[in-house]
């Protein structure tokens, strides 16, 4: 396999299919990012009221007020409580019970944010691999005479220059709001800690 084979097979890379992965990532990181900044905007309560609110009324025995109250707000941190609600006075495991809630609340807070961290790191990547085929292209027109070898110059570096753009505009904001939201789930799952020991003290 000679080295004229190989620069050959990168020149037969057309732009789209380097650009086309690019894009999709960007879509895929927008609609997680929107998806997620609407999801913790309707669940950002003041928790520890509403809890302390909730344990007033179980205490004077209104646990039916206290169910309606907790079903006028919405997010996978209130149906741990309003779940256990349903339990707090029965047999159950109320340990357990505690444990598995919080376990789906965290999983649904932190959905899909493992994508944005995986679409921030390969971006650069594809971006990289388009620089690679351009400069491949553009290292094959030196080696020609003629408009041609010009042609293909410019056409190589162009191609370079155009996916590592492209690939930064994906990654740079993959990361910023991937850090964001980083943040934004560790303050959540304090609440969901908070929620689950003071819950576990509840009728102890």
């Amino acid at each position: 396999m000679t080295s004229n084979f190989i620069i050959s097979l990168f020149d037969s890379i057309p732009l789209w299919i380097m650009v086309v992965p690019i894009i999709i990532c960007s879509v895929v990181s927008m609609a997680i990012i929107i998806e997620r900044l609407i999801f913790y905007r309707r669940i950002k309560y003041n928790y520890r009221h509403i809890l302390n609110k909730i344990l007033n009324l179980v205490g004077s025995g209104k646990i039916r007020e206290a169910k309606d109250l907790c079903n006028t707000y919405k997010g996978p941190i209130m149906i741990i409580i309003c779940n256990y609600l349903d339990y707090c006075f029965s047999d159950h495991n109320k340990e357990r019970i505690i444990r598995d809630l919080s376990q789906n609340a965290v999983t649904v807070i932190e959905k899909n944010i493992g994508i944005i961290s995986t679409i921030a790191t390969i971006s650069p990547m594809l971006g990289l691999f388009g620089t690679v085929t351009g400069m491949m292209k553009s290292f094959s027109g030196l080696s020609k005479v003629g408009p041609v070898a010009q042609e293909l110059l410019a056409h190589g570096i162009a191609e370079a220059l155009i996916t590592t753009a492209l690939s930064l505009l994906v990654a740079i904001p993959s990361w910023i709001f991937y850090n964001y939201m980083v943040g934004r789930v560790d303050g959540y799952i304090k609440e969901v800690d908070y929620i689950a020991n003071s819950l576990m003290l509840l009728n102890d």
